[in-house]
């Protein structure tokens, strides 16, 4: 029944004149949000909140290296990318 009500959905957007003027606002309605800096960052935010939840270990990159005697010590400092 749920595929009938979205075939038919898509078929009234898709086929018919009033549809495809209503899909062209909703397009341009889809792209003006997306490309706000709002949005951008809200979602930058957002990514980076469900990364730190699923990977808590911040990803490191090397800064230095230093050799003392028989052991390495290695400097590092977390990644901003």
């Amino acid at each position: 029944m749920i595929q009938f009500v979205i075939g038919a959905a898509a078929g009234y957007v898709f086929g018919t004149k009033a549809g495809r003027e209503r899909f062209e606002q909703l397009k341009k309605g889809y792209q003006a949000t997306v490309s706000s800096p709002v949005v951008k960052s809200a979602l930058d935010t957002t990514r980076r909140a469900v990364a730190n939840k699923i990977d808590p270990q911040p990803r490191m990159k090397e800064v230095k290296n230093l050799r003392k005697g028989d052991g390495e010590d290695t400097i590092l400092e977390p990644d901003k990318d």
